[in-house]
């Protein structure tokens, strides 16, 4: 019986000792909650990266949606850079989204989405899918902008009516953006000077610009004052010791001469034309001294010189001229005939004048580009005031002188006389930028800012006539032709060379030669600041882009 009992405890001891079935009972029972514990690793790692891949297509997709953010493209364009960031089926999730909110002054744009994942070793515990979201938001933020729109005002833009109705709207359409549900320009205040941060101002213009105030007095003569200054000599006279300049009743800008009765408020170019092109100021602004010539001021088109006239002359003219067309004076300064080959009423061809090359044929059949009736809008920060000048724009009429254009663009951007509105300096960051807009191509003629001296038509543009001579090299490159598109190449060089945003725009024209032009004159060939806009819609779509592009983007979220 002891020997037994001794036996079977020895046999319990044995049993105690062996840990093999205790381990297999314990794997039995931990397996499941390992699985999980790897599954649950494994699958939060697969969510953390759907997760930061769908973040930063959504960060691709709404910096691309907000830098155009009122194009009808918009929301397509979100689809499209999300999806080439988060292709469909990415890591095995199913998308939704994303989702677009735009708040009410369009500002901040939103976009949410989420992705469900398959679980890999999750189901066990019971989870079959993971779902992760992720949200961005940009805000659409204006530091101070100063912004001229320059509009071609010339007779093609009414070739149909339409086309200056598809303007008038488009440059609504990007003040309305800029303005937003703002009736005046948002201020910001620094150590007691309270800033406006949009200010914009209006310039038209065909063959010349009228440097009146738009909206101001009607110009008159016997209100033409004189500013005494230190003696000069006339860059355009050549008269020495000249003390006076011309301050007229409605304009800021200073004349070398009386602008006299009838003057419509357009000024020549600053072009000498003596064929040397060293001492010509039509590609800077401000008082400047080029080439030895000072030049404090601007020389006035008077209306005889530089206008139309109506009638025709009498019997009594000589046989040439008798029942013909009266036409401006310059006209018929711009031929090779001599001085006594003008009617009795012309006087002679001033010693300073310089005829045009070629010369414009037939001058009689040639009258002067007449002056616009729209004078330029300064910087300004009421919408209200923009807004009427646009409206106001009628009754296209004349040729086409884009140099003129940007180079006015440029003397009411920039801050100094005789347009002064801009602020010299600001405490933050400003954005200076020019949108121009043109429907053709430069084209030359009797009455224009050049008192066509490059010739009549298209060709004033692309002249290599050697009466011109070269532009001045450098800066431009050596044996580089004067013409008018030469001249227009380095005038928008030395405005981004100040830092200025140039954007253009070639309405309804298809010429590649003018898209070759306008292109280079743009501070970039390409979109946002060079635009080929065919229809009316696609000019608005145009504008409404650059105004997005004027608004800064940050992400907020």
């Amino acid at each position: 019986m002891r020997q037994l009992w001794r036996q079977c405890a020895a046999g319990l001891r044995a049993f105690a000792a062996d840990r093999r079935g205790t381990v297999i009972t314990f794997m039995a029972v931990a397996i499941v909650p390992l699985i999980g514990a790897l599954g649950l690793a494994t699958d939060a790692a697969r969510g953390y990266m759907v997760r930061s891949q769908l973040s930063s297509a959504l960060d691709a997709a709404a910096l691309a949606g907000g830098k155009i953010m009122f194009s009808t493209n918009r929301d397509a364009d979100i689809s499209m850079f999300f999806k080439a960031n988060f292709p469909n089926g990415y890591m095995g999730s199913t998308v939704t989204g994303p989702v677009i909110t735009v708040n009410a002054d369009s500002t901040k744009l939103k976009l949410t989405a989420s992705a469900v994942i398959a679980t890999t070793f999750m189901h066990v515990l019971g989870f079959e899918t993971m779902t992760v979201a992720a949200e961005t938001e940009v805000t659409r933020s204006v530091d101070m902008l100063d912004l001229v729109l320059t509009i071609d005002m010339s007779g093609s833009m009414g070739q149909p009516m339409t086309k200056i109705a598809g303007a008038r709207d488009a440059a609504n359409s990007l003040v309305g953006i800029l303005y937003g549900d703002n009736t005046v320009a948002p201020t910001y205040a620094v150590d007691g000077t309270t800033y406006n941060l949009l200010n914009i101002g209006l310039v038209t213009w065909n063959a010349k610009t009228n440097v009146t105030i738009n909206g101001g007095p009607a110009y008159n003569p016997a209100l033409t004052t004189t500013v005494t200054v230190p003696a000069f000599t006339n860059p355009v006279t050549g008269a020495t010791n000249q003390t006076v300049l011309y301050k007229v009743n409605n304009s800021p800008v200073l004349f070398l001469r009386n602008p006299g009765a009838g003057w419509k408020g357009c000024v020549y170019a600053r072009y000498v034309g003596d064929g040397s092109n060293t001492n010509d100021a039509d590609l800077q602004i401000g008082s400047i001294t080029v080439g030895g010539k000072y030049w404090p001021a601007y020389d006035p088109i008077p209306a005889l010189e530089g206008e139309s006239r109506s009638g025709t002359y009498p019997n009594s003219e000589s046989a040439t001229w008798r029942n013909k067309a009266k036409s401006c004076y310059g006209a018929y300064w711009n031929t090779s005939n001599t001085s006594t080959s003008h009617p009795s009423d012309v006087p002679d061809r001033p010693a300073w004048w310089h005829a045009a090359a070629p010369v414009i044929n037939t001058p009689e059949n040639n009258d002067c580009t007449d002056c616009l009736i729209h004078g330029i809008t300064p910087l300004n920060h009421t919408k209200q005031t923009i807004t009427d000048a646009i409206n106001a724009l009628t009754t296209p009429a004349g040729n086409t002188d884009i140099p003129q254009g940007l180079y006015w663009a440029w003397e009411v951007l920039m801050p100094g006389d005789p347009f002064n509105e801009a602020v010299v300096t600001v405490p933050f960051p400003r954005q200076r930028a020019i949108v121009l807009l043109t429907d053709g191509e430069i084209v030359g003629g009797n009455g224009d800012a050049y008192g066509g001296r490059f010739g009549a038509t298209a060709s004033a543009g692309t002249t290599t006539n050697a009466a011109h001579g070269f532009m001045p090299a450098p800066p431009a490159a050596p044996n580089t032709r004067n013409n008018l598109n030469n001249r227009l190449l380095q005038l928008a060089a030395n405005v981004k060379a100040a830092g200025i945003k140039l954007y253009v725009i070639q309405f309804d024209n298809t010429n590649p030669a003018l898209t070759t032009l306008l292109s280079s004159v743009a501070t970039e060939p390409n979109a946002p600041y060079y635009y080929n806009a065919p229809t009316t819609a696609e000019l608005k779509e145009a504008f409404s882009q650059i105004a997005s592009n004027l608004s800064k983007l940050r992400l907020s979220m």
